[in-house]
């Protein structure tokens, strides 16, 4: 018998199946899918805004649409996303210059951006809550504006 079908009629590990990806890598595969997600979300986005201003009756829908929980929170998770990306983006540069290379400096960085990107989304859903706005079409017309 030649090697390969020796090496090929080996059972597997039973190690496979108790392995654990290092937390380096999760965090690295996780940005890589946060990424994927966060680029076709903004080719949607793009389509939505062109939409919108070929048919500005579409607004009105929009912040109906907005005004759902779920959308919300969809939304707070797409803004953590984004800081992730960048936190882990940020994380990466520094290891490309050399910077926190190490497991130990990487498991930190990691935790770092995690609890980073948590506070700043955080802080984001604050400032867009606490922050009331009446609508963002005027409802008044030239002439009103000119007589005020």
């Amino acid at each position: 018998m030649t090697d390969i079908t020796i090496k090929s009629k080996r059972p597997l590990s039973p190690h496979l199946q108790t392995y654990r990806l290092p937390y380096n890598a999760l965090m690295s595969i996780a940005g890589r899918m946060v990424g994927i997600g966060l680029a076709a979300t903004m080719v949607v986005t793009c389509i939505w805004f062109v939409t919108l201003v070929f048919n500005p009756e579409l607004l009105a829908k929009t912040q109906i649409f907005f005004a759902f929980p779920l959308v919300k929170y969809l939304a707070l998770v797409w803004a953590f996303a984004i800081f992730f990306y960048i936190g882990n983006g940020i994380r990466h540069f520094l290891w490309a210059i050399g910077l926190g290379v190490n497991e130990k400096a990487g498991i930190l960085s990691g935790n770092i951006v995690l609890a980073l990107s948590a506070i700043a989304t955080l802080g984001l859903w604050n400032v867009t809550v606490n922050h009331s706005v009446s609508s963002p079409v005027s409802t008044t017309t030239v002439e009103e504006s000119a007589n005020e």
